[in-house]
């Protein structure tokens, strides 16, 4: 049966609109000439050019001769930083933006900064605004431009542009703004927003990738980005993209029939209605109270992990981040900056909605992340019970033989290699974390192992691998108990566990772990800690995993535990399935 697939990633990305295409088609086919050049070839290429410049303009409501057309949104940014600091250094050289800008901006001005300029970043408040007096206080008579973002790319926050253009404007100063998340979703104009100049994303507002453009005042003082022939006005060198250029104008024509999305506002406001219903004090909404786009709900699952969300709901493209710098588990640096704790940001998930965006595809949404979220689905989730995980993993043990269990290993040669390479031997005090369907602890005992101890959280387990060693199961010392609560008497050489960390998707988990770990572990006593890879699974026995690459995992045990190694190692299970394992080795400092 084919997965049904959910777009709620329209921030990263649009579908092309009909209208762009239809006003594309023409051009892969006919019109080929150059727009420069001035006879029957290149009229109808040089007309769509000015056709799309004129739709562009209407949508900003400046003069054609305004815009300048671009490869992206990022080259827009690119030439509004460094085309004016190039063409003002008699006049300053300082530069204002916030913390909250996309990479686009504020990594060229780090550049610039090499080249001898001095940039002020701005705070911004828990809602993620900048505060407009902020600005004024930053300004100095050396302050040639500020760049603040019309609207936030993760939590949709918008920004007081005209407050902040007006105070820059009084001061002699140049104000731009990246309006890509902006444009075609709410008001641009941009003598209303009182800005010199403007950055467009084609591919934000239905029109291709590959595809914006700049708004520039005329009269702003500003240095060509690429240097080359005259083409758009001595502002951009190189042949005009005529394809892409007629689709962002066409895109732009449509958008103005958008401004404000009242039907996708309704949407939002209702999805976001129902999973506060469903989740109660467990989420809360980034930039609620502040005025946000009218697509945008970046929310935090508190206790939880935005990826580990997101795994949770098959089908559904919807992103932890924004979409430029998707898949770290960190808190972003938007969030950080708007001081977000850190236990409600770790949870955050960005589900920005679109025009064909409908109500049974959120319902469909709802129903995930609510079976999600029972102790049935989701035994391991947040807040769920000790006796929950165990009932769940006595089930499993008791429906399944060794063999049939997908991490059951004859041979666990990875684990062996990593115990030698600890420098291990017979009088190694090991415990085998989960270790009750393991055959590490009979390779073990064969190596002449004398103090091993198996932990699991199923008596289950323990009581099948027991049987299976017969006599020799007296050799080992068999806990029956969760590791997050474990305390032993003695403390150990060798920590290994082979699946296990995996299953803690909650903060307050992985937590336990560590504290549990490091009580358990003797100062340079080494940690084998193996977890699915990216690209393993996303569920295993029926519950929720995390995947770890070695460098995920050692920012997630934090200070204590060094990375020594690590290798990887794809498990076929008993049902022919390859599981990707990432296992790493740590020595507690």
């Amino acid at each position: 049966m084919t997965e049904k697939r959910i777009y709620l990633d329209f921030n990263a990305s649009t579908p092309l609109a009909p209208e762009v295409v239809e006003a594309m088609r023409p051009l892969l086919t006919e019109h080929f000439g150059n727009p420069s050049t001035h006879h029957w070839a290149g009229a109808p290429a040089k007309a769509a050019v000015e056709r799309a410049r004129a739709q562009v303009a209407a949508l900003l409501g400046c003069d054609p001769d305004e815009i300048v057309f671009t490869s992206s949104g990022s080259e827009s940014n690119n030439h509004a930083l460094k085309g004016v600091f190039l063409a003002n250094r008699d006049r300053g050289d300082h530069i204002v933006t916030s913390a909250v800008e996309h990479p686009a901006i504020l990594r060229p001005l780090r550049f610039l900064e090499t080249l001898g300029a001095k940039v002020t970043v701005l705070p911004v408040d828990g809602h993620g605004r900048v505060d407009p007096e902020d600005v004024r206080k930053a300004l100095t008579p050396r302050t040639i431009l500020v760049s603040i973002m019309h609207a936030n790319n993760e939590v949709g926050t918008v920004q007081p542009i005209a407050e902040i253009a007006a105070i820059a404007r009084a001061a002699g100063v140049l104000m731009h703004t990246d309006a890509a998340q902006s444009v075609g979703k709410i008001p641009t104009h941009v003598n209303e927003l009182g800005v010199d100049l403007l950055s467009v994303a084609g591919h934000k507002l239905y029109a291709p990738k590959g595809v914006g453009a700049l708004f520039i005042r005329r009269g702003t003082r500003i240095e060509p980005f690429v240097h080359g022939a005259g083409h758009e006005q001595g502002r951009r060198a190189g042949t005009e993209n005529v394809l892409l250029d007629a689709g962002l104008g066409a895109a732009c024509e449509v958008a103005g029939r958008w401004i404000g999305m009242p039907p996708v506002r309704e949407l939002r406001d209702r999805f976001e209605t129902r999973l506060k219903e469903l989740f109660g004090e467990k989420l809360t909404v980034n930039g609620a109270g502040a005025e946000r786009l009218p697509n945008t709900a970046n929310l935090n699952f508190v206790g939880q992990v935005g990826a580990e969300v997101l795994a949770r709901l098959p089908g559904v493209a919807a992103s932890t981040g924004s979409a430029c710098h998707a898949g770290s588990v960190e808190l972003s640096p938007v969030l950080a900056a708007m001081g977000v704790p850190a236990q409600e940001g770790m949870g955050a998930v960005r589900f920005s909605l679109g025009r064909t965006t409908t109500w049974e595809e959120l319902e469909d949404v709802l129903s995930m992340l609510g079976a999600a979220s029972s102790p049935t689905r989701a035994a391991a989730s947040a807040g769920a019970p000790v006796s929950s995980r165990r009932e769940h993993w006595e089930k499993v043990y008791g429906e399944k033989s060794e063999h049939e269990l997908t991490w059951h290993q004859a041979n666990p040669s990875t684990s062996l290699q990593l115990i030698a390479n600890a420098g291990a031997g017979p009088a190694t005090r090991i415990v085998d974390i989960g270790g009750g369907a393991s055959r590490l602890v009979d390779a073990l005992l064969v190596r002449g192992f004398q103090h091993v101890a198996v932990l699991d959280i199923a008596e289950g387990a323990l009581d099948k691998a027991q049987r299976r060693l017969g006599s020799r199961a007296s050799a080992v010392a068999w806990v029956a108990g969760d590791v997050t609560s474990w305390e032993p008497d003695a403390p150990f050489d060798v920590w290994h566990d082979r699946a296990v960390f995996h299953f803690m998707t909650c903060a307050e988990e992985r937590e336990a772990y560590r504290t549990a770990m490091r009580k358990a572990l003797r100062v340079g006593g080494q940690a084998i800690i193996g977890t699915f890879a990216a690209g393993g699974p996303d569920r295993c026995s029926g519950l929720p995993v995390v995947r770890y690459e070695a460098e995920t995992l050692a920012a997630e045990l934090g200070l204590g535990f060094q990375l020594l190694e690590s290798l990887r190692e794809d498990h076929v299970t008993p049902t022919g399935k390859v599981q990707r394992f990432q296992f790493c080795r740590f020595v507690r400092t």
